[in-house]
């Protein structure tokens, strides 16, 4: 379905796997269908995925961290343009404040901002 490497806008990403055009863990039928990442917020991605504190964000992260279905993942390069760097599944999901908090370093959040951090595994 994606090519590695190649970059994609928000619009053919929301065409083939369907959810908001919006948010970075889109879903659809109560599943994460994608991840669009942007390195400020990530820096670690596509290994480690960060969860801010919003309720959209928290919902999404718990229903990834449940899944075993795997998602392509996408970081941003510049304005719509996202590159398509694998096919990951949740190797490991913490929410605990003190587990989380080193992952928040270099981001874009606080240590206080960040709810959830997924360890991703490429498939």
């Amino acid at each position: 379905m994606f090519e590695l490497n190649k970059n994609y806008t928000r619009e053919f990403i929301h065409t083939a796997c369907g959810g908001s055009k919006q948010a970075f863990l889109p879903t659809k039928n109560g599943k994460v269908v994608a991840a669009c990442l942007r390195a400020d917020l990530n820096p670690q991605a596509p290994d480690v995925i960060l969860c801010d504190g919003s309720a959209s964000a928290r919902a999404a992260g718990r229903t990834l961290s449940g899944q075993r279905d795997a998602i392509p993942v996408f970081i941003k390069r510049e304005t719509d343009a996202f590159r398509f760097v694998g096919l990951f599944t949740v190797g490991e999901s913490l929410v605990a404040p003190l587990e989380c908090a080193s992952y928040a370093r270099n981001s874009g959040f606080t240590a206080a901002q960040v709810s959830r951090v997924l360890k991703m595994k490429r498939c």
